[in-house]
């Protein structure tokens, strides 16, 4: 009979009403602190619905905004109204209405009474705002039509699949102790930067794990890294936090799923780097790992997919079942799927003991051969989790030690202590084991050079330590290359912790062996995925994508050549040719330099600073210079390469 009643009151009636009653604005409503002066109140207003949410599982109401506004910064123009039946309401409707005002835990609403529709497809153009106007007055804006002017970065996709929102910033949050040192101004910065209030993407909906969710892809998927350009939609306070309802379909780009992995340059080796997140084959109780037969197979059936994907020439398994009945397995799934014979493990006589995973060593038979044996590093403990295996390259015989480590985990703080408790630094706890590992690795490593009579060393496994961790820093300090900063500089990540990206999973290379690195990758089929796409989760398929919690390392080696132009000095690396021209000479591998020519007698002739990889300079045209000999001076990270030049 209510909504009888109500009806009746939009379409027949109210002319009266809308003429003598005196109306209030919204902002006048809404007021400038975080509550509302006329809770409690029967009150008129009048604007223009800019959006509406009615449904089974909706927020069930519309929002309402001034056409014109107050022009006060301290007052929002825009109010929620809660109607549970509002069929003849479309957004573009210029209405008047008398309701109560309430605060609905935390959020300023109307509950309707009387509504009379005014006139039809009126517009409120949206208030165009910046990340940090909007996220740093929250209130102003409650009930307002918005767009957000940067590009958003999806960092947090956790409550997705349960609330339906995604956490938005104008940045893609990383972990501090991945882009700078603990303890450093630059690391507080980026703390107080993370910190800050993330847009919540919501979909309206006050139920839970809606499916298909809104905002997911034709995967049913959403992945962090993606990003959104021109966010348009209302502000609203829900569940004790302010969110944004899209008012139109949002478009998200970039970091799409791929089933290959990005260029790693022209290799004659691949080598990767896998955690895979405790692969067992029997179920385990205890949290770690799968723990029903289902479970085993499930996450069989992804590490499987994701190595062919690989395709690696010798892979470094973290996280694997102690002894070797899990590589058994592994390997035999592996030459199943490719119908071959060509994959092969180390054996490394290891049964059930210490901690239950350890580190492990498949490789192409066709491709490497093994050489010497594997050396074991298990002081500090854990046992069985450091490794130095050397391969030799079939196709030209070179060779190369293969250091695979997965270190001491940051959790399990309640049972730090001494330097191993958390120093409040970022690097959390047992720090100071990790420390010790790095360097019984490095002091592994140059024992077993003559072991394995090789001097190339690479470094990779799951270190625990973000990119400018003490841990990490012991291998730089000595002379290694942090590849992935190398090739990736501050944008490396493989793990995602609480919406923050890094990488905990290194590939980290000596000085000669860091030359002939033709490209590093993590492959992103783990980090930026919903858990629920796990071999326990609810929308589990049987392919790569969140196989693990941690994405493959893969490298590319072109092994016993000098490739790596960003490994050599600036003398080793700079070309000048030709060196008999009729004009033109050019300048490759300089950028950053500075370039001076000098007659035979000393006379400098010409400086200047070169600003690219491929610099050329016409000698007679641009200079003016005659036929004769000239020297050629490059200057660059304090070292200097001397040509002489002869112009024809």
């Amino acid at each position: 009979m209510r909504k009888t009643i109500l009806f009746i009151s939009l379409f027949f009636t109210a002319l009266v009403f809308a003429e003598t009653s005196s109306t209030i604005s919204i902002s006048q409503i809404q007021g400038s602190g975080n509550q509302s002066p006329y809770v409690g109140q029967t009150v008129t207003t009048e604007g223009v619905v800019t959006a509406k949410f009615i449904g089974s599982g909706m927020i069930n109401g519309f929002f309402l905004q001034d056409k014109v506004g107050d022009n006060n910064p301290a007052t929002s123009d825009g109010i929620f109204v809660y109607l549970t039946d509002a069929n003849q309401i479309s957004v573009g409707d210029d209405i008047l209405l008398t309701g109560r005002v309430s605060e609905y835990y935390g959020r300023t609403q109307i509950q309707a009474d009387n509504i009379t529709i005014r006139r039809k497809n009126a517009k409120v153009e949206p208030t165009k705002l910046s990340y940090e106007e909007l996220t740093g007055n929250w209130e102003r804006y409650e009930g307002m039509l918005v767009e957000i002017q940067q590009t958003l970065w999806v960092d947090n996709n956790y409550n997705l699949d349960r609330y339906g929102e995604l956490e938005l910033r104008d940045f893609r949050k990383q972990i501090p102790t991945n882009l700078a040192f603990p303890r450093t101004e630059e690391y507080s910065t980026i703390v107080k930067k993370n910190g800050k209030s993330p847009i919540y993407l919501d979909d309206a909906y006050t139920g839970s794990y809606k499916t298909p969710a809104v905002f997911a892809d034709e995967y049913g998927t959403r992945r962090t890294g993606e990003k959104v350009e021109k966010l348009l939609g209302v502000v609203d306070y829900a569940n004790s936090k302010y969110v944004i309802y899209p008012v139109s379909e949002v478009e998200f780009f970039g970091n799409p799923r791929r089933r290959t992995h990005n260029d790693i340059g022209d290799y004659n080796l691949k080598v990767a780097g896998f955690n895979l997140e405790y692969y067992l084959t029997s179920p385990n109780s205890s949290s770690m790992g799968p723990s029903t037969q289902l479970e085993l197979e499930r996450q069989h059936t992804k590490i499987v997919d994701a190595m062919i994907a690989i395709d690696a020439d010798i892979y470094g398994l973290l996280e694997i079942e102690q002894g070797q009945k899990a590589l058994t397995k592994l390997t035999a799934a592996m030459n199943s799927a490719t119908g071959s014979v060509r994959y092969a493990y180390i054996d490394d006589g290891t049964s059930i003991n210490g901690t239950y995973t350890k580190a492990a060593y498949i490789y192409r038979t066709d491709k490497v051969t093994p050489h010497m044996g594997l050396r074991n590093i298990n002081n500090p403990s854990p046992i069985n989790r450091k490794k130095l295996q050397a391969f030799t390259l079939k196709s030209n015989g070179e060779r190369f030690i293969f250091s695979l480590n997965h270190f001491k985990a940051k959790s399990g703080c309640e049972n730090a202590s001494g330097a191993d408790a958390d120093q409040s630094d970022g690097q959390s706890c047992f720090n100071a084991t990790r420390v010790a590992e790095a360097k019984a690795v490095i002091s592994a490593i140059n024992g077993a050079k003559a072991y394995y009579a090789d001097e190339d060393v690479l470094v990779m496994g799951d270190l625990n330590a973000y990119a400018k961790e003490d841990p990490i820093r012991e291998f730089i300090n000595v002379g290694y290359v942090d590849l992935l900063h190398q090739f990736h500089a501050d944008s490396a990540y493989s793990y995602v912790y609480r919406g923050e990206a890094g990488y905990l999973d290194h590939a980290i290379a000596n000085e000669s062996m860091a030359r002939q690195i033709t490209g590093v990758t993590a492959f992103h089929i783990n980090a930026d995925e919903l858990t629920s796409y796990g071999y326990d989760g609810v929308n589990y398929l049987p392919d790569m994508f969140r196989c693990s919690d941690h994405d493959p390392i893969v490298v590319g080696i072109s092994l016993g050549n000098d490739v790596n132009t960003l490994s050599m000095t600036f003398d080793e690396r700079v070309k000048v040719f030709p060196t008999v021209t009729s004009d033109l000479i050019n300048i490759s591998q300089a950028d950053g330099g500075y370039i001076q020519i000098f007659s035979l007698n000393g006379i400098k002739l010409y400086e200047n600073s070169i600003d690219s990889d491929s610099f050329s300079l016409s000698l007679k045209s641009e200079l003016g210079l005659v036929s004769g000999a000239y020297i050629v001076r490059l200057l660059g990270e304090n070292r200097m390469v001397r040509r002489i030049v002869f112009v024809k």
